[in-house]
């Protein structure tokens, strides 16, 4: 009897087929794990078949790529995940020759840009995309005055405000991004978002590259309950705070801090390490450094 899989296994064999000339063996896999009730947990299956569409995507194959992502999207657990799906959806639209029938998916996505941190990726990376990177900029523009008035509204210290200010700082980090992609001069709204990032308070989180972290969990296996057993699960932890938070300021570990780190309990000075960007384009090589693309590496991880 084939052995039920896991999240982990879907996301095992997605990333496998990355590394072959031809995925479909991986596509073939993740659908019949969903049509033979082969899931460990049902809640898993459109997770399954938005991984089987990101291959199929890759594969330059739209018509199965649309096929799987609207399945993808009718099998979503919850309004999250359904609306992560359907962006997902109109971006491979757009991508296969239905342009107008994904710009109207992502007009009724567009007011969760002010409800919902992860619509910065779904919605505004669907734009950029597909060629439409100023009126993501327009539309990011237009969250972000409504996000404000939110904040200004919200009662201070309520995790309503709480909320409110995390997505309004999301959407002018994203806007700041899409801006200098386009080769845009910093207008007062970017040069404020810097000036708020010159005074965020100390960093307290660390990303470690896997061989910088190889080496500390080597030398302090006891460390692993913080840092996550593995790579995957440092990363995974990472991702899934990110998306939580809508964005946090992170430290890239250099070599220096490594070494201070390894000297456990000796002074050694160390100056900062550079911020982590985050997030990427879903088709930008991942803050990882894995070399592979975002939305097949680390931005899945965080479920």
């Amino acid at each position: 009897m084939a052995t039920d899989l896991t999240e982990d296994d879907l996301t095992e064999i997605a990333h496998e087929a990355l590394d072959t000339d031809d995925p479909g063996w991986a596509i073939t896999e993740l659908v019949a794990a969903v049509e033979e009730g082969r899931l460990a947990d049902e809640a898993d299956t459109s997770y399954a078949f938005g991984l089987a569409a990101d291959l199929a995507e890759g594969a330059r194959d739209g018509d199965r790529a649309l096929a799987l992502s609207r399945r993808a999207v009718d099998t979503a657990q919850n309004p999250s995940e359904e609306n992560w799906s359907r962006g997902r959806h109109a971006d491979l639209l757009m991508q296969f020759g239905h342009e107008d029938e994904g710009m109207r998916l992502l007009r009724e996505l567009r007011p969760l840009l002010t409800r919902d941190g992860m619509a910065t990726i779904y919605v505004v990376e669907a734009l950029t995309e597909n060629g439409h990177a100023e009126l993501a900029v327009e539309w990011l523009t237009a969250a972000l005055a409504t996000a404000s008035d939110i904040v200004e509204r919200a009662e201070e210290d309520s995790d309503s405000a709480e909320e409110a200010q995390e997505i309004e700082y999301g959407l002018a980090r994203k806007r700041r991004a899409v801006r200098r992609d386009l080769g845009l001069s910093p207008d007062e709204l970017d040069l404020a978002l810097d000036e708020l990032d010159d005074d965020a308070p100390d960093i307290q989180t660390v990303f470690w590259p896997e061989t910088a972290f190889g080496a500390l969990l080597t030398a302090f296996p006891d460390r692993a309950d913080v840092l996550g057993a593995t790579w995957d699960e440092h990363r995974a932890q990472l991702e899934r705070a990110f998306q939580e938070e809508g964005w946090l300021p992170v430290e890239v570990a250099t070599p220096e801090l490594l070494q201070a780190a390894l000297a456990d309990g000796d002074v050694i000075e160390v100056g900062a390490g550079p911020l982590l960007e985050w997030p990427p384009g879903r088709n930008d090589p991942c803050w990882c450094g894995s070399g592979t693309k975002y939305k097949k590496c680390c931005l899945p991880r965080a479920r």
